[in-house]
């Protein structure tokens, strides 16, 4: 469970890099029935949660292995990969396909982003009846920026233990724990970002509960 929320997390985290590249660098894409519609959203969501669960039950199924950590969870049977190719084929799998992949289009996003709004701030003055909704525009996508950034953060010392591990390399008991726990803080730390840089979303919050 452990594992699929936390790929579920990463897989949103990506869609919304990918959407929000879409509404800032092509914006004709991006109007309601064009690219960004409901319909592609909910198709995007099972996408998440199917992508999410194919990779946390495979190796229920054989295709890799969960083990006891000894403190309280359980996770991926790192070194299992040094005797057996099945092993080790998921676990490269699923670090590129769920760590790699996801962070170089987060990234690739996000960078082209930024050029967009730099290359928009130098064309159009601020009197731009536009200004608001590039402000709005802005927001939205720096709240995202950070919540990736936090991400990649939390996310990379973990996965490169775990790569490490799987071509056999040893691995201190206390970094792989310090690692893990850091990793899984991720999804503690994103709302506390939203609510602290999104206006938005906390008049949301306070209407949600009549405050």
């Amino acid at each position: 469970l452990t594992l699929l929320f936390g790929l579920a997390s990463i897989n949103t985290l990506t869609v919304i890099s990918v959407t929000r590249y879409i509404k800032g660098c092509h914006p004709e894409r991006g109007k309601e029935g064009h690219c960004i519609s409901n319909s592609s959203m909910t198709v995007a969501l099972v996408l998440i949660w199917v992508a999410a669960f194919f990779w946390s039950a495979a190796p229920l199924f054989g295709w890799g292995s969960y083990t006891d950590r000894m403190y309280g969870t359980c996770e991926i049977d790192w070194a299992k990969a040094n005797f057996s190719t099945i092993y080790k084929s998921y676990i490269v799998s699923i670090f590129i396909c769920c760590f790699f992949l996801p962070v170089t289009v987060m990234v690739f996003s996000y960078v082209s982003i930024i050029n967009t709004v730099k290359l928009s701030h130098a064309l159009t003055g601020l009197g731009d009846p536009t200004d608001r909704q590039r402000r709005m525009e802005r927001d939205v996508t720096r709240v995202s920026i950070v919540i990736c950034t936090a991400f990649i953060i939390a996310w990379s010392p973990y996965a490169v233990i775990s790569i490490w591990s799987a071509y056999g390399h040893p691995v201190p008991n206390l970094t792989s724990i310090l690692a893990s726990l850091f990793a899984k803080s991720a999804s503690f730390y994103n709302p506390i970002i939203y609510f602290g840089m999104s206006s938005k979303f906390r008049r949301d919050i306070f209407i949600l509960f009549h405050c």
